[in-house]
């Protein structure tokens, strides 16, 4: 398996991303956060492990994160969305509802 950790997006993660079938390639996320998505090709094939991996990046566990730019938290809710096909998507409280 290829080392997910490095800075810049393998070329077997970006064929990946723009293979996905009905799925926009993930511009934001590729440019910007590389190691996760090559974290996310490398679990790909795992449903578990995907799933527990956009947990982990859709939720704050640890308290006062700063969280993704919005096209990047866009591309991620849109990857999981596609790969994932369940009804667990983070939520909002009545806190952080929008109003307009």
């Amino acid at each position: 398996m290829a080392d997910t950790d490095v800075p810049t997006l393998l070329p077997e993660t970006e064929a990946w991303l723009r293979a996905l079938p009905g799925v926009a390639y993930p511009q934001a996320l590729a440019a910007q956060f590389p190691r996760i998505a090559n974290a996310l090709a490398a679990v790909r094939h795992d449903p578990q492990a995907l799933r527990e991996r956009f947990h982990e990046l859709t939720h704050d566990h640890r308290g006062g994160r700063r969280g993704f730019p919005f096209d990047v938290m866009m591309d991620l809710l849109v990857l999981r969305e596609a790969l994932i096909k369940d009804d667990d998507l983070p939520g909002n409280d009545d806190a952080t509802k929008w109003v307009s």
